[in-house]
């Protein structure tokens, strides 16, 4: 049985996102990019994701780890998520 580190190191979030990512799908990113790769990523699920009502909701200003600890940029994720999965719940 393979160890929890080893599927975590092999787990990968891209793996058959045509086929699996079918739902409504919010995807949150900051508009500057940083070396994490979380504004790159964040773009190329959205174009990837199979599902018809998708939103990619970019807050302006702001990097990845804005989005965890300031609260105009995490304030303006949450409504977006609100409104979005509002609708779609």
């Amino acid at each position: 049985m393979p160890s929890r580190r080893a599927a975590a190191i092999g787990w990968d979030a891209f793996f058959d996102a045509e086929q699996l990512l079918t739902r409504p799908l919010l995807v949150v990113i900051g508009d500057k990019p940083g070396v994490f790769g979380a504004y790159r990523d964040g773009q190329e699920i959205y174009g990837r994701a199979a599902s018809k009502d998708k939103r990619l909701f970019v807050v302006e200003g702001t990097s990845h780890y804005d989005l965890y600890d300031r609260p105009e940029p995490t304030r303006q994720a949450i409504e977006a998520a609100t409104e979005f999965f509002g609708t779609q719940l």
